[in-house]
């Protein structure tokens, strides 16, 4: 072979290793995480590669938003896998939007019967698309594009659906994620018992909107995640998310987000980091840990005397005074009334930044 044909050579080969780098860093560029903020509910969306997830839907009343962010926001056609975590509406009442919005190709859930309108509702609308319910193992592994997905419980059927939530771990790369629907400590210590070994990751789903009930001291000593994602209404009957639970946190140094205080949360994992953007900022960073909605209806400052009602809206689960120009420009169709101040919060609603009601 010639000098200039061995060159050519040497440079095709360079061009192909060029090629096939780009390519290994392309396949580790793009997962995003969208942890929607539907109130006292959960809500998840994952894109990797062009391939989409949903893990939850929120409740029947977001439905409207999750729609359009699906549709309008992100754009979005096709859901390759819809995840129920569990069949509580909270977590399913907007998935039969979603169903609506997107053509999907795989829904997996738990359970196959759950005797609840909303969940039969969705069932329903899943037969009329010819998709039939597929219940994870645990140990099944599947892919979304470049992440990898490991199901991990739940192990058997317990008495609290809570404890039967789908529990998944997500890895992109360097970086990991751990999905846990309402599991409780009951499948908290199940599936610690079992997988150890798979329970350490960056980024942890709170269980159960944060509940006293989940989050176990022996569950999270074992996750110690860098930042931790919590779903929760503001204004919520529950307490939720637990003073007791928030400290944990606190004590690991875990950076806590939270759905009430910074609205939807998006992850963006390039392979190696995650980095985080929200659609609000709190007011004190330290509230995220030491403020449990419990206190909300007593702490939270009020700029008005009570006014004669207060006009919520159904899309961004927040509510204005009557003459605030959010409420005089919504359509009618996103509006709800409330004649108490209290009323709107204890239904998970938030007040406006602007007119402060």
């Amino acid at each position: 072979m010639s000098r200039g044909m061995r060159s050519l050579a040497g440079q095709i080969v360079l061009i192909l290793l060029l090629c096939s780098l780009m390519s290994t860093v392309s396949a580790l560029a793009e997962l995003e995480i969208h942890f929607l903020d539907v109130g006292q509910g959960d809500a998840a969306i994952v894109l990797c590669d062009g391939y989409v997830m949903m893990i939850d839907g929120g409740k029947p009343e977001n439905s409207q938003f999750i729609y359009s962010y699906l549709t309008g926001t992100l754009g979005l056609s096709q859901i390759d896998v819809m995840v129920l975590s569990h069949p509580h509406n909270d977590h399913v009442g907007g998935l039969s939007a979603a169903l609506s919005a997107c053509q999907t190709e795989r829904i997996l859930t738990p359970l196959f019967y759950y005797d609840d309108p909303v969940f039969l509702r969705f069932r329903e609308m899943a037969a009329e698309r010819n998709l039939l319910f597929e219940m994870p193992l645990p140990g099944t592994e599947m892919s979304l594009g470049g992440a990898g997905i490991v199901f991990l419980g739940p192990y058997r059927l317990f008495g609290d659906t809570n404890d039967n939530s789908i529990m998944m771990r997500l890895d992109y790369g360097q970086t990991s994620f751990l999905f846990t629907g309402d599991a409780e400590i009951p499948e908290e210590v199940e599936v610690l018992e079992r997988v150890p070994e798979l329970l350490h990751v960056d980024v942890l789903k709170v269980g159960h909107h944060g509940s006293s009930s989940s989050s176990g001291v022996s569950f999270l000593t074992e996750v110690r995640p860098e930042m931790a994602l919590i779903g929760v209404g503001a204004g919520n009957t529950y307490g939720h998310p637990a003073h007791e639970v928030l400290d944990r946190f606190r004590e690991m140094n875990t950076q806590v987000y939270r759905t009430d205080l910074h609205g939807t949360i998006v992850l963006t994992s390039d392979g190696n980091t995650v980095s985080v953007r929200t659609e609000r900022v709190p007011e004190s960073p330290e509230s995220v840990y030491t403020l449990s909605w419990a206190d909300y209806l007593t702490e939270t400052p009020q700029t008005h005397p009570e006014a004669e009602y207060y006009v919520g809206n159904v899309k961004s689960q927040r509510f204005h005074l009557p003459e605030c120009e959010g409420a005089v420009k919504m359509s009618e169709k996103n509006k709800i009334r409330f004649d108490t101040r209290q009323e709107a919060i204890q239904a998970g609603y938030q007040p406006c930044g602007t007119c402060k009601p």
